[in-house]
């Protein structure tokens, strides 16, 4: 085993919470992106007391993965709560002062996750990555401070990233529009 490497399983559990009482009614899937999307699904006539609620700090995948490509369906509930189809795995950090679930979710973001996934998925028509196998991937878990530095220089560039992106965007409709940035006015 690796210096730090430990095995997610001693980390994470599952979490299988019904919307028994139709209390939650916002509708999310969970896309190859890594993000909870509005949900495609024809809900007409469905009943939604046997949807999984998902909390802020948990997470969500998809274990079919041989419809997804390279990727695996996964990602973290930031804010608020929702529920998703019964055929999602949700699960939870069990102690964030052990594990940070945004740490984590940097791990599930990386091209490697997804291979390891795809390599881990067994079966012949529908590939399944278990649960078990989520469980036994090994990833460094560092001390709690080192993770929320990790965390905060990764939204740092992220930020600027972003940043970036809008300022492109903005250069590339100005060149479209022909607008001179100088004077804002549009060129005749």
């Amino acid at each position: 085993m690796k210096l730090n490497y430990k095995k997610l399983g001693e980390f994470i559990r599952e979490v299988n919470v019904r919307n028994r009482d139709l209390r939650v009614s916002l509708l999310l899937g969970v896309s190859i992106t890594k993000e909870f999307i509005p949900s495609i699904a024809n809900t007409i006539g469905t009943d939604f007391s046997n949807y999984k609620v998902v909390k802020q700090g948990q997470f969500a995948y998809g274990p079919v993965t041989s419809r997804n490509g390279d990727k695996i369906s996964i990602a973290l509930m930031n804010e608020g709560e929702c529920i998703i189809s019964s055929s999602y795995m949700v699960f939870e950090v069990v102690d964030t002062e052990k594990l940070l679930p945004e740490y984590l979710m940097m791990w599930f973001r990386r091209p490697e996750f997804d291979r390891y996934t795809r390599f881990k998925s067994e079966g012949s028509v529908r590939e399944i990555f278990s649960w078990n196998e989520l469980c036994n991937i090994e990833l460094p878990i560092p001390e709690i401070e080192k993770q929320r530095e990790i965390v905060k220089q990764y939204n740092q560039i992220n930020h600027a990233i972003q940043i970036k992106e809008a300022i492109n965007n903005n250069l590339e409709i100005a060149e479209l529009l022909q607008i001179n940035p100088q004077t804002q006015e549009i060129a005749a």
